[in-house]
């Protein structure tokens, strides 16, 4: 519960400071989620929504990102409320690259989930390559985590991008239960003239033959405010790292 309000907090501050973020750069966003899961002896859909908020802030050669989120879920795969933070410190080599590192903590089904990981950016002229990979741990599961992701974006205009990436998760637990789940994405952004609204969606399909033979396709849309420049310069300021959400491709996303 402690995390759940911290993350809360979080959010609603980084949207009600919007206006004193100026010199820098970040968004806050709601969503809609629409899953359908299917596992050996469970079939079940649902919607939840999120909300959330991320802010980069220069200082000197380093830059520090935050982002938080809340996800409300009450359908039948889940009734919890999923709250989590991330914060990130990276910095940029020459024009075209960010590497650094990041601590992420979320609270998915009744657990406490932490994680640590590194990370790196390639910016070309249209296009941005993310990669990163993450250790962490889940409190209640006895369980080890690891992560490899990957992400492209292309920017068909400073206000406008398309993206796709993949990860691959592994779960270690201590109980003799091993899994490995893979999961896939598809998205978009669009941000419209001289506002600082946009509308996004996302598509996600996830899979693991360990957890019960698990196949999960999960569609969301929303609406976002960003702050302090175009979709390319909020991308380009480091505003964009991952959330804790998709990190172990597990949770909303």
């Amino acid at each position: 519960m402690k995390t759940q309000l911290f993350a809360a907090a979080a959010v609603l501050a980084m949207a009600v400071s919007a206006p004193a973020f100026a010199q820098n750069i970040g968004s806050v966003g709601a969503a809609v989620n629409y899953s359908d899961v299917k596992a050996t002896g469970f079939d079940a859909d649902g919607t939840s929504v999120k909300v959330d908020g991320n802010v980069a802030i220069p200082t000197g050669a380093w830059t520090v990102t935050l982002n938080g989120a809340v996800s409300v879920n009450d359908n039948d795969i889940s009734d919890e409320t999923v709250a989590s933070t991330a914060a990130h410190l990276t910095t940029k080599v020459g024009d075209s690259w960010r590497v650094g590192g990041f601590a992420a903590l979320s609270r998915p089904s009744n657990d406490t989930l932490w994680a640590v990981g590194g990370e790196a950016s390639k910016y070309f002229d249209r296009v941005t390559l993310n990669g990163l990979v993450a250790y962490g741990q889940a409190n209640d599961l006895d369980a080890d985590l690891y992560a490899v992701r990957g992400e492209a974006r292309y920017f068909v205009s400073d206000d406008f991008r398309l993206d796709a990436g993949a990860g691959y998760s592994k779960l270690d637990g201590k109980a003799n239960n091993e899994a490995d789940i893979w999961d896939v994405n598809v998205g978009g952004e669009y941000k419209f003239a001289n506002t600082g609204w946009s509308t996004f969606g996302k598509y996600t399909h996830t899979e693991s033959k360990d957890l019960a033979d698990l196949n999960s396709e999960a569609v969301k849309v929303g609406f976002r405010y960003t702050f302090g420049g175009s979709l390319k310069a909020r991308d380009a300021a480091g505003a964009d790292l991952i959330d804790a959400d998709t990190l172990f491709g597990l949770g909303i996303r």
